[in-house]
């Protein structure tokens, strides 16, 4: 409903709580939002900030006591059922990551509900320090591994299991997260979701479909099933769930900063997955790879971590193509799962797997 919101902003259709009025911009503005930012935070304007696709996002200026400093916050509102889990995962997300790795996240100020309901549904917010990022904003490989690393080794499941406390979001698409001792199982769960929800996007495609179903009972305990890490089975880590390109820069220090979080414990390992996709870039660079896997070896087998990396990616571009039906990572995906079938589990009725409809083979595929 992201739409909607933009559209009554530009017709002025939030009204102002009195003790805004002196607010300048056409942001919307909420008592709840008021007793969400700090009593000693000043505002002065409220303006429409970026471009998400499922929320709408604003910039907060503003003073600070005790020195009347210029401050400034970043705010997201969503409406509805969809917007609740959308921002309140974001809000444990960052909250989790920032217990983990001090600083990698925006300094998370608060999550509600506005009061008022001019679309006839509850309004979301969520409210972060505002940070003002390198342009362009491209993080060095070895300090980003670093960040990264330091995440998914601090980052230790509450249960010492697989999945987290709440639901959390991919763009607008729940994470099934209930808790589950075996990664195997929590990533089949994860990935017939996925094909469930790009089968109700994009229409019924049994091949891909019966693929996909082989992928889940075969391929994936073969894989996961007995994974281990310095000669241990693998623990769940904390994973920010979304880590591509758009999601990731660096201050003007140079640090790396990551927000729009969806996490959840997982096999480290999961958080690669999407660097393979062909929208991330720059994280798709071997550098980022490399750099990450000097400080955090593969697990074991080692010699099946990129077909680890493709079942991983399957979700991710999965993931795309139920929020953008028509787009290429669905025959990405069916092309990969066509691969790990021939490699680990044969079956018929099924595509050969097609070299050149492999970005990570034929760039010339994306």
């Amino acid at each position: 409903m992201p739409s909607q919101l933009h559209d009554l902003i530009a017709n002025g259709g939030f009204c102002k709580p009195a003790s805004f009025s002196h607010v300048e911009g056409s942001f919307p503005l909420d008592e709840a939002l008021e007793q969400a930012l700090p009593k000693s935070f000043t505002l002065l304007s409220a303006t429409p900030f970026a471009k998400s696709d499922f929320s709408i996002t604003g910039r907060l200026d503003g003073r600070i006591l005790p020195d009347s400093s210029p401050k400034s916050y970043f705010v997201k509102c969503a409406s509805g059922d969809e917007g609740r889990m959308m921002l309140e995962g974001e809000h444990a997300s960052l909250r989790a990551i920032e217990a983990a790795s001090p600083g990698l996240v925006p300094g998370v100020v608060g999550f509600g509900e506005f009061k008022s309901r001019p679309l006839g549904h509850s309004i979301y917010f969520l409210v972060e320090d505002f940070l003002e990022l390198r342009k362009p904003s491209v993080p060095d490989p070895d300090e980003f591994a670093a960040r990264i690393v330091g995440m998914h080794l601090g980052g230790k499941s509450p249960e010492g299991k697989f999945g987290f406390p709440i639901p959390t979001c991919d763009g607008p698409l729940p994470h099934p997260v209930a808790w589950q001792e075996s990664w195997s199982a929590f990533y089949a769960t994860l990935l017939r979701s996925r094909v469930r929800l790009d089968a109700e996007a994009c229409g019924s495609w049994p091949e891909l479909e019966r693929a996909a179903e082989q992928i889940v009972s075969k391929v994936v305990p073969r894989l996961l099933g007995s994974l281990t890490w310095r000669g241990k089975p693998i623990q769940p880590s904390l994973i920010h769930g979304d880590l591509w390109d758009a999601n990731v820069g660096t201050l003007q220090t140079g640090e790396t900063i990551i927000y729009d979080a969806g996490s959840y414990y997982a096999h480290n390992e999961m958080e690669l997955g999407i660097w393979r996709v062909i929208y991330a870039e720059t994280l798709g660079a071997s550098a980022y790879k490399e750099a990450y896997l000097r400080l955090c070896p593969p697990a074991e087998p080692a010699n099946e971590w990129d077909d680890r990396n493709r079942l991983y990616s399957l979700k991710c571009n999965l993931n795309w193509s139920a929020t953008d039906p028509g787009i290429i990572t669905r025959t990405i995906a069916y092309n990969d799962m066509c691969y790990l079938c021939e490699k680990y589990a044969p079956l018929d009725g099924i595509a050969k797997y097609d070299p050149s409809k492999d970005p990570t083979v034929n760039p010339i595929a994306q």
